[in-house]
């Protein structure tokens, strides 16, 4: 799909979903308004319990950016959606409500869309923090097959064809760093609300059909890892990380023939540290781990398979 954003005299609308985050509102939103882009900012607040409302609503009688929406507490997929039907802007970027933004984020990412006809999608590298502000290193590190594919790329490029399928393989584009065409975006309906977790991924993928992406490798944005962001539902979310894996295996596989293989290794290695986690799990973890070395038998792999024998030798 050729690049033809909407018209409007916006150039971004920002959607910032919240739910109890009043401690980090603050700085999220500053980093949003002092962007040099002309842009809306479009909070919604998803029935948050610590005040927040009271924080939003003085905000936007202060400044006439922002617009505060009510979300019905149906998860941060559904909040989203909710202001993707209202955005008026060219681009939609989003920014959860504990990260925040660099200086002049927005307009490095609009010349790069600008300079790309084709591209329907732009995202970046970014920063994880604890919080204490500790930094615990950059995103595209964490990823071996991406990392390869950005090394020595000190601008902006295309990702497209089998290129395309590294998000396949890989979970990196962080949706704080996501700037994307509006008018796509409301046309192929968002999120889908039904996923446990990843509706992320799930539409980048979706969206990979229409057009190019573009990436920065410069970093953009700082995210907060949270002490508590360990999910006790790995099951659930491996789910529908399987599901996501399964729904664009086709067209994926289609660019990039052996695709598959890398991605579903990394569902399995996953599967394996849950199994791990979980008491009486050694033996399924084990299985985890032998398939995640027999579609990918690299390095990392097998030292992951090597470390759980030994431990269980113990």
């Amino acid at each position: 799909m050729k690049n033809n954003p909407i018209e409007s005299v916006l150039d971004v609308s920002v959607i910032m979903p919240t739910y109890n985050c009043l401690a980090y509102l603050p700085q999220a939103v500053e980093s949003v308004l002092s962007q040099s882009v002309s842009l809306e900012l479009l909070i919604v607040d998803d029935s948050s319990t610590d005040g927040s409302h009271i924080w939003l609503a003085d905000l936007a009688n202060k400044d006439p950016r922002v617009k505060i929406l009510k979300g019905e507490h149906k998860g941060v997929s559904a909040a989203r959606n909710l202001a993707i039907a209202k955005a008026a802007g060219a681009w939609v970027a989003f920014l959860d409500a504990d990260d925040y933004w660099y200086p002049e984020k927005l307009s490095k990412q609009l010349e790069i869309v600008q300079a790309y006809p084709k591209c329907v999608l732009n995202f970046t590298e970014y920063d994880h923090f604890d919080e204490q502000g500790g930094d615990l290193g950059r995103c595209f590190q964490f990823w071996p097959r991406f990392s390869k594919l950005v090394q020595g790329k000190t601008k902006a490029f295309v990702l497209n064809g089998q290129t395309k399928a590294s998000i396949y393989e890989e979970n990196v584009i962080g949706t704080s760093t996501v700037l994307v065409d509006t008018k796509l975006l409301q046309v192929i309906g968002g999120f889908d609300e039904t996923l446990f977790s990843a509706s992320d991924w799930d539409l980048w993928l979706k969206i990979s059909a229409y057009g190019d992406f573009t990436v920065l490798s410069d970093s953009t944005t700082g995210y907060l890892v949270r002490s508590n962001s360990i999910s006790r539902n790995q099951h659930k979310r491996l789910n529908s990380m399987k599901l996501i894996l399964e729904r664009y295996r086709k067209p994926m596989e289609s660019a990039a023939p052996h695709c598959f293989a890398p991605a579903f290794a990394r569902y399995k290695l996953a599967q394996a540290e849950a199994f791990q986690s979980e008491k009486g799990g050694y033996v399924q973890a084990l299985m985890a781990y032998l398939q995640a070395c027999y579609q990918l038998p690299t390095k990392r792999n097998m030292k992951a398979c090597l470390s759980h024998v030994l431990h269980g030798i113990k």
